[in-house]
């Protein structure tokens, strides 16, 4: 069979043939399925660690001129909230955490996780959120520990209060609530799952089909007489074979 035939014969796959190929290749689905999916559920139950993230409220001064607030005004306070939100979870104020404020994380176990991890890693875990309705800025901290995500967002919290040294940021913030009570946010476990359960059953799609693709044999007479130009003339049909009863 030449290659002109056979990719004649594989560009011509009905509806029909994707489901022979799915059902012929049903236990190989099936294994792949299962085995990515079990992959994913020892990969969550082993490394995906339960989190909980506490969060505070800001709210940033818009600075009044003459006791109006005109257009301007306005537009260089978003400006002022969106630098805000920035600065909330800059390594300058990470900094100002570790060496000014490390008098919250007085405990041996808050210590403990305060040194072993970077300031790079710190500045991940902090998410910062505001309205351009508003001028409400909330930063959050989340941390496998909810102990450790309330005090880290109080020390950031205060850090930002307590800025005196950027002009642009003194007396700018006023604390409208302190961290709360650290809330579940773990990463959810049965969507990874569900995730795996289908990547494996597209792998094993995949396959059947690349297994498809590598055949050389003919499944119809349609495309044997497409494939070689040849009419059929005729076809054995497929019969089973009764053992009749033994006397």
């Amino acid at each position: 069979m030449d290659f002109e035939n056979k990719e004649q014969q594989e560009s011509g796959l009905s509806l029909v043939d994707i489901f022979n190929i799915i059902k012929n290749s049903w236990l190989m689905i099936l294994f792949f399925t299962l085995l990515i999916g079990a992959l994913t559920f020892f990969y969550v139950g082993r490394y995906v660690e339960d989190r909980y993230k506490s969060t505070s409220e800001l709210l940033v001064q818009v600075p009044v001129s003459g006791g109006q607030i005109d257009s301007n005004t306005l537009i260089n306070s978003q400006r002022l909230l969106e630098t805000a939100s920035d600065f909330a979870k800059s390594p300058y104020i990470v900094s100002k955490v570790r060496t000014e404020y490390s008098y919250f994380f007085h405990t041996p176990e808050n210590e403990a996780f305060l040194n072993a991890i970077t300031d790079t890693q710190i500045v991940r875990n902090i998410s910062v959120s505001y309205s351009n309705t508003s001028f409400i800025i909330k930063v959050s901290y989340s941390h496998e520990n909810a102990n450790f995500s309330q005090i880290m967002t109080d020390a950031l919290t205060q850090a930002l209060m307590d800025e005196e040294d950027i002009k642009m940021f003194k007396d700018t913030f006023i604390v409208l609530s302190r961290a709360s009570d650290p809330i579940d946010d773990s990463p959810n476990r049965i969507l990874f799952i569900i995730i795996g359960l289908m990547g494996g059953a597209i792998v094993g799609v995949g396959l059947a089909f690349v297994k498809h693709l590598f055949n050389n044999s003919y499944m119809t007479r349609e495309q044997l007489e497409q494939g070689t130009g040849i009419q059929v003339i005729g076809v054995i049909p497929e019969f089973e074979m009764k053992e009749g009863r033994r006397k």
